[in-house]
């Protein structure tokens, strides 16, 4: 349990760009001139040609595969985040500081062997992964965490379903977070209990924000049934106070990303 937990979507802000990537403005158009004015429009865009960005239901979030997401993991910590972080008078102040915690997070990531029962997941905007999640199984609550609360805190519950051992977000997709954990509700089914550990004062406010509860030193942990931010519908969990459309672009061959190299040695970087 171990995972370091990036500043999620933050505290809400008024901020421009935090504004732009919220799901609740729903004109893809919108979300098409904010992202372009942030950087992530393809340079070849124009206003004639079909609009990169859209709403649609399906989720964002794929599997991929654990030389894939070292490689990717690379790039939060890489020229685009640095430069983000360097140069508040271009993002802003309140954006620049996500980008200087989105690199400490990744760049600090432990050197440390996967289990077999690690996945890995990305947030896909076209080709360009904006989040990245790094799971676990789950463990039985009684042998795991030294405090004895969760008993009160989860009654009839006795293991945690999986955690939520790692996770980080461009700077510039402040929802990207939000929705990743979401898919991992999905994937634990109609009764998740997800463990996290967050590695800063953010991601701790901003997960008891989403309904996370303390349960043992620096774990926290979610029961969605407990929480007015989630809701069970058709089937599955969904962000209560949230659109249920997620914002995607069309893919085109500017938004290739370099192939991962192999890696075999089980060493994260």
């Amino acid at each position: 349990m171990g995972g370091r937990i990036n500043n999620w979507s933050d505290v809400p802000s008024a901020d421009e760009y935090h504004y732009a990537s919220s799901p609740e403005h729903r004109n893809a158009d919108y979300f098409a001139d904010a992202f372009g004015r942030m950087g992530l429009q393809d340079s070849g865009a124009s206003s004639s040609s079909q609009p990169s960005y859209y709403l649609t239901s399906g989720s964002p979030v794929v599997e991929i595969d654990q030389a894939e997401f070292r490689e990717r993991v690379r790039s939060f910590h890489g020229d685009e985040i640095n430069h983000i972080a360097n140069n508040p008078q271009e993002y802003s102040e309140f954006v620049s500081e996500r980008a200087r915690r989105t690199a400490d997070v990744a760049s600090s990531f432990a050197i440390r062997r996967d289990s077999d029962a690690a996945r890995y997941y990305s947030y896909q905007l076209g080709n360009r992964s904006v989040g990245l999640q790094r799971t676990e199984a789950g463990f039985p609550m009684a042998t795991e965490f030294t405090s004895q609360r969760w008993r009160e805190q989860f009654p009839g519950r006795t293991d945690v379903t999986s955690i939520v051992d790692f996770q980080v977000a461009h700077p510039l997709v402040g929802n990207a977070g939000d929705i990743l954990l979401e898919h991992q509700l999905r994937q634990d089914g109609e009764r998740p209990l997800v463990n996290w550990r967050p590695a800063n004062d953010e991601a701790r406010a901003r997960a008891e924000q989403m309904g996370f509860v303390d349960v043992d030193h620096n774990d926290m942990v979610l029961d969605p049934t407990q929480s007015r931010q989630w809701r069970y519908r058709d089937g599955e969990w969904q962000r209560a106070t949230n659109s249920p459309m997620y914002l995607s672009k069309v893919k085109t061959p500017s938004d290739d990303e370099p192939s991962p190299e192999s890696d075999s040695d089980g060493d994260f970087m």
